[in-house]
């Protein structure tokens, strides 16, 4: 009898434990990666959104900024603004439908893992990409790790060989998917059997 109840306790443990863990993870981190000139193969190849492409090599003193996030869990929705200095970067617009902003490949190599962008809006004037925000809808459960959210086509305004635009996010928003089924019916079967042996424990007394 010992032994059983032993054993009770410890699934029941383990089902709260298990539970516990999945809110204890850190939360991601979203941050501007490293100027690049080098454009992702689905943005010159037709593969991208409509067939967007972006001209490669990049015009003269043109350059992508990928935006990245570390420690995503099952990423769902993210959202956030971007700030930068205004007199030594721009934001280009290439009159192309994306107002310069363009999805990511999370894992290089897999459009399955293209984020989409759902919004955005750069206010050249303020030194900011205001309330980007985008997805990942063709994935069923969102990515997970280390990956690029994004890229930005940006235009240094003095010259490229100094150009610092002093990048930096601003109220990011990571949305993340709930735990997997498995553990809320571990967590269920630990609860039941506890409550199930108070049930036995009270009608025995009465």
């Amino acid at each position: 009898m010992a032994t059983k109840s032993s054993w009770i306790r410890s699934l029941a443990l383990a089902s709260f434990v298990a539970f516990s863990s999945f809110g204890a993870t850190a939360d991601p981190i979203i941050s501007p990666g490293t100027p690049t000139t080098t454009v992702p193969t689905y943005l010159t190849d037709g593969s991208y959104l409509f067939g967007i492409t972006i001209p490669t090599p990049l015009p003269s003193g043109e350059f992508l900024l990928p935006i990245d996030i570390s420690g995503a869990v099952n990423l769902q929705f993210w959202q956030f603004t971007l700030l930068f200095d205004n007199t030594v970067v721009q934001e280009v617009d290439p009159g192309d439908t994306t107002s310069g902003i363009y999805g990511a490949e999370f894992t290089d190599g897999d459009l399955n893992s293209l984020s989409f962008i759902l919004n955005g809006f750069p206010l050249n004037f303020l030194g900011e990409v205001d309330t980007l925000a985008g997805s990942s809808p063709s994935l069923l459960t969102g990515p997970s790790g280390d990956g690029p959210l994004a890229f930005i086509l940006f235009q240094c305004v003095p010259d490229p060989a100094t150009c610092n635009g002093n990048f930096s996010i601003q109220g990011a928003t990571v949305v993340q998917g709930a735990p997997e089924p498995a553990t809320f019916v571990l967590l269920a079967s630990g609860l039941a059997l506890l409550g199930g042996r108070r049930l036995l424990r009270r009608e025995r007394r009465n």
